[in-house]
């Protein structure tokens, strides 16, 4: 069994003669211990591998390549044509899509070079309208040979081709697509874009519950490409989707164009308590209740109703966090700018009471020109809140006591004012006292003169009366 085993082993030829001699040697030692050993021991020297040493034949000399003679520009030439021509032939299978150029024109049809081996035909009903010689279409392969050994080709399946391809590539890409709505049927809208009818159902419609299906006919909206099975002819779009994704793009493009200072159109959208949401074609601005007028307002309804188109001024843009903020008031005319040139400390005018405080009264002198009535100049006696003098609605006369514009305040004060009518009474009473009238006057001298003429006539008959 050991014999045959080691009879097994194979020796290249090619090792040389010595080689082939030391290894016969070896082995014939091997076969003599294990013939004199014990069975046992004939096993367990089977069992265990008998390290040999083999002389490593020299290295040969690789062999030197054969020099290629360099081709010619005209030969290189010639093989990148043929590989590209191979290639191109396999790009030719039946249902293929490919360009091609038109050849020939005629009553019969065309001819169209397709860089395949021979020319495509077109029947005269597949010939594009206005076509000419020249001209590149798109066309699909629906045999790729005739009888008469010509490609047949077929443009308006390609268009259809195209347009299916445009409608997978619209799903994937989620593109938003402006639809022409053809007409409104009971479950949505059919419409068409790019020739394809396509239907969006009523539910996938964006509109107020007001509005109608019938209202959409012969309108262009966005949507959104939701489901396309070519199996079906079915392609289903989302109004809605397309109308988010319209409102989203038009948002990016107001906040990437619109700067502080401009003045924008806009619709009120919503009312609230801090102020007035603004829609500016696709982004909301907010008007905050301080910046709605120049007047104090206790909210945006006051100004300006829900639904109203306004014109409004900007105020801020926070880009990162796409925030607008607007202002009303600055488009109108500021008051507090000509108060100064208008109104002079000591000048009494006239004010309607809007509102009382702990600490005064505010008094409405003109349109968004408020003044403060402090509780010690609403009395000449003091008071212990402004409604023991005054109440809401009130006309009063007051006088200036100060004006500071870049604060937009104006201190009031109707003490004053009642404190110089009671000096004007007191000063008129003073004068009617002292008072002598022309009247008065006359009747003096009158009497004055009757007396010095009674002195007179006395005198006259005294000089001419005889002495006693």
């Amino acid at each position: 069994m050991a014999e045959e085993n080691y009879e097994a082993t194979k020796i290249e030829k090619d090792k040389g003669d010595q080689e082939q001699s030391d290894v016969d040697t070896l082995i014939a030692g091997a076969l003599k211990e294990l013939e004199a050993a014990p069975k046992e021991e004939k096993l367990e020297k089977m069992l265990k591998a008998t390290p040999i040493s083999i002389p490593k034949p020299a290295p040969q000399p690789k062999p030197t390549p054969t020099p290629q003679k360099a081709e010619t520009p005209a030969q290189e030439e010639r093989r990148a044509e043929e590989a590209s021509y191979e290639e191109s032939l396999k790009k030719f299978q039946e249902g293929a899509l490919v360009k091609g150029k038109i050849a020939r024109l005629d009553p019969s049809g065309a001819l169209v070079d397709i860089g395949y081996k021979s020319d495509g035909v077109l029947g005269p009903e597949e010939i594009p309208k206005n076509a000419k010689v020249g001209d590149q279409i798109d066309v699909v392969i629906e045999k790729l040979e005739s009888k008469e050994g010509y490609v047949v080709l077929s443009h308006l399946r390609a268009e259809q081709e195209l347009k299916w391809n445009t409608a997978y590539e619209a799903y994937r890409n989620k593109t938003l697509l402006e639809v022409q709505v053809k007409s409104a049927v009971k479950g949505g809208l059919v419409v068409d874009w790019g020739g394809l009818r396509s239907f969006i159902p009523a539910s996938q419609v964006a509109k107020s519950p007001e509005q109608t299906l019938e209202s959409f006919v012969g309108q262009a909206i966005p949507a959104k490409v939701i489901e396309v099975n070519r199996r079906q002819g079915k392609i289903v779009l989302s109004h809605r989707m397309g109308n988010l994704e319209a409102e989203r793009q038009q948002a990016s493009k107001i906040i990437d164009e619109i700067e502080a200072g401009q003045t924008r159109k806009g619709r009120v959208t919503n009312l609230k308590s801090f102020g007035a949401f603004v829609d500016l074609g696709g982004i909301e601005g907010l008007i905050p209740l301080s910046e709605i007028s120049w007047k104090r307002v206790k909210h945006p309804s006051e100004v300006v109703k829900s639904g109203s188109e306004i014109e409004v001024f900007v105020l801020s843009v926070d880009r990162v966090n796409k925030k607008i903020s607007l202002g009303l008031k600055e488009l109108q005319p500021d008051p507090w700018a000509a108060a100064i040139e208008k109104y002079i400390v000591g000048q009494v005018v006239k004010g309607k009471v809007l509102r009382l405080a702990k600490f005064g009264a505010f008094v409405e002198i003109e349109e968004g020109l408020e003044g403060l009535v402090h509780i010690s100049e609403l009395s000449l006696s003091k008071i212990q809140k402004p409604e023991d003098a005054v109440k809401i609605g009130d006309i009063l006369d007051l006088k200036i006591l100060r004006i500071i514009p870049e604060e937009q305040k104006i201190g009031l004060s109707r003490k004053e004012v009642l404190l110089d009518q009671e000096r004007s009474q007191a000063e008129a009473k003073r004068q009617e006292e002292s008072k002598v009238t022309i009247g008065e006057m006359l009747a003096e001298k009158e009497r004055q003169k009757a007396e010095r003429g009674s002195e007179f006539v006395v005198e006259e008959i005294q000089e001419e009366a005889p002495p006693e």
